[in-house]
């Protein structure tokens, strides 16, 4: 738990600054990091002559350094890093085990360790590289395995459901305010929400039926710090959240929150050039959202249609997107998840004329774009999308000045997202160079 110090060990001055600062006493220190642990299900059990020997120039261990600073970070309202106490970090660790996937514990401790991370902005670990080898075996696993048989917790805090209802109108908060200004805006702000109300959540006591409930909650969430994360351009913390909602997904058996992670894998595969893998994970979200609501299908078919677009097979793209029209017009009449209310019919057109632009089917894809205008003001980051597809099919219908003048357009609405992912499309779409990332 604590290393022990040297005989010359000096006192630790940058802690006791930072306990004077905030007029707290050793003891009251050490109540605060002890509720930490409780709350991340950490098995130490910090009292006060644990911090008096920190003060007097012991080590803790990485675990309990990212407590500490977890504690102080939130009540100084700035970074505090274990390095800056001269302290050892689990950083690189949880890099490394984030990428694992393995039962509900360890993602619940992934997660837990990634919102503390997500919310100081170390950088370090959010700016970990992608690693496409770990997803193929995790995608089959979650395709192939039942529901988990044991979903509920008995941890000190009772889950009810208004805290699960806080969770996801938090949610949909965050989300609108991700296609207004961008995933560069408010992560960190959601990643502390999360630290706070769901990890506590996730250890407490809950029945199987409200764990069911919560865990879909939580992946929701996820999904959407996953989204902002792809927009913010770090594939590597995206995926790790990825895969830790996934393995939530599996546990409740949830074949549309599944294909929903598989969509997702299917656009960060894209950014990274993999044209295989975008298509290996597009048709396994085909095959996950069998059997899923109509509304899923037509999501997961025009993603198939997106890919098969970047692999060049313009006739698998129209058969693609014929499905997903089908399955949409289907929907109409059936109940749809909550999570996926934003994918209307001018969303499933927008998708459908990314992938005729891409395939070169100028035609098909004007036609669809007339479908998916006129946006909600509120949806700058989509309204920027569809512009720079309207910018490619005037390029590739020989426009010159439509294209120059869609290219400006886009160039205009997105002045105020903080998008890296957009300004790195829109100058690429400026350079002349193919669409490559949806």
């Amino acid at each position: 738990m604590t290393k022990p110090g040297s005989a010359k060990a000096e006192r630790n001055e940058v802690l006791l600054k930072h306990l004077e600062t905030l007029d707290w006493s050793i003891s009251g220190f050490a109540r605060r990091i002890a509720a930490r642990c409780e709350a991340v299900h950490l098995p130490y059990t910090v009292v006060t002559s644990t911090v008096s020997r920190w003060c007097k120039g012991a080590t803790p261990s990485a675990d309990l350094a990212a407590a500490a600073c977890h504690v102080l970070s939130k009540a100084l309202h700035r970074v505090v890093t274990p390095e800056s106490l001269g302290w050892p970090s689990d950083t690189g660790l949880v890099a490394a085990q984030s990428l694992e996937y393995l039962d509900v514990p360890h993602a619940v401790l992934m997660l837990s360790k990634l919102w503390a991370l997500d919310a100081m902005r170390r950088r370090n670990v959010v700016k970990s590289a992608f690693s496409p080898s770990v997803f193929g075996p995790a995608s089959r696993e979650a395709l192939v395995m039942p529901a988990d048989a044991v979903i509920g917790g008995h941890g000190q805090h009772k889950v009810s459901a208004a805290d699960i209802d806080l969770l996801d109108e938090q949610t949909r908060l965050f989300g609108k305010l991700d296609s207004q200004h961008g995933g560069g805006k408010f992560r960190g702000a959601f990643a502390s929400m999360m630290d706070t109300h769901a990890t506590p959540m996730l250890n407490g006591s809950f029945s199987a039926r409200t764990g069911r409930r919560l865990y879909g909650s939580v992946v929701d969430a996820v999904l959407a710090m996953a989204s902002m994360a792809y927009d913010d351009q770090l594939p590597g913390l995206a995926q790790r959240y990825d895969l830790q909602a996934m393995r939530l997904a599996q546990a409740i058996g949830d074949r549309a929150r599944i294909t929903r992670v598989h969509i997702h894998q299917a656009r960060l595969a894209a950014t990274q050039g993999g044209q295989a893998d975008v298509l290996a994970h597009a048709r396994s979200a085909v095959l996950a959202a069998q059997g899923a609501p109509s509304l899923v299908r037509a999501y997961a078919y025009v993603t198939e249609a997106r890919a098969w677009a970047l692999n060049g097979q313009a006739d698998q793209v129209v058969a693609a997107v014929k499905r997903a029209r089908e399955f949409f017009d289907r929907a109409q009449s059936s109940v749809s998840p909550a999570w996926l209310e934003w994918f209307d019919l001018r969303e499933l057109e927008g998708q459908a004329a990314w992938a005729f632009a891409v395939a070169g089917l100028a035609e098909h894809g004007a036609q669809a774009l007339k479908e998916a205008s006129a946006l909600p003001s509120d949806r700058t980051r989509d309204t920027v999308e569809l512009l720079i597809t309207e910018a490619q099919l005037a390029r590739l219908r020989g426009d010159a000045a439509e294209h120059t003048a869609a290219a400006r357009r886009a160039s205009q609405a997105s002045q105020h997202l903080m998008s890296r992912r957009l300004s790195e499309r829109l100058d690429r779409l400026n350079a002349g160079e193919p669409l490559r990332d949806f």
